[in-house]
């Protein structure tokens, strides 16, 4: 072999091939593909927890709404920020904006009713129904919880 053929085989060798670089990106597509939905379970499972932990946080300040007002439950969730006509003894908190929507962003949805209120989260669809991270999550006292929806 000759000098000058000697060096133009490692001119040549200095890099991967194209054959190598594809197997590379395959084999770290298949990883991704294995590994994305365990992600983005975990991002959807994390949500609900925030979300519940929310909607327990709400519950309080209802229970504390109805002992400070004679057992009345308010109309809506703005309690939480502005402070009430209809119940001199309440105090808000600007503070409890961050209460306001569930770990999706969305506001949360809250009705009284005569026989206790029902509070709760869209879910990830921001639809009513759904299952998985898509269901409606109530809260523990909501009426529509205790009735086993």
């Amino acid at each position: 072999m000759t000098k000058s053929s000697t060096q133009n085989r490692r001119l040549n060798n200095k890099g991967f091939s194209l054959a190598e670089i594809m197997i590379v990106l395959v084999i770290i597509g298949g990883i991704m593909a294995l590994i994305l939905p365990k992600i983005v379970e975990g991002q959807d499972n994390a949500n609900i927890r925030n979300t519940r932990i929310k909607l327990g946080e709400i519950e309080n300040k209802l229970n504390q709404y109805q002992a400070d007002c004679g057992g009345k439950l308010p109309s809506d969730l703005n309690f939480l920020v502005e402070d009430s006509t209809s119940c001199r003894n309440w105090t808000s908190n600007k503070a409890s904006q961050n209460l306001m929507k569930d770990a999706w962003g969305s506001d949360f949805q809250y009705e009284a009713l005569d026989n206790g209120y029902n509070l709760y989260s869209l879910g990830k669809n921001k639809k009513d129904g759904g299952s998985g991270p898509d269901k409606d999550i109530y809260s523990e006292s909501s009426v529509a919880n205790q009735e086993g929806e």
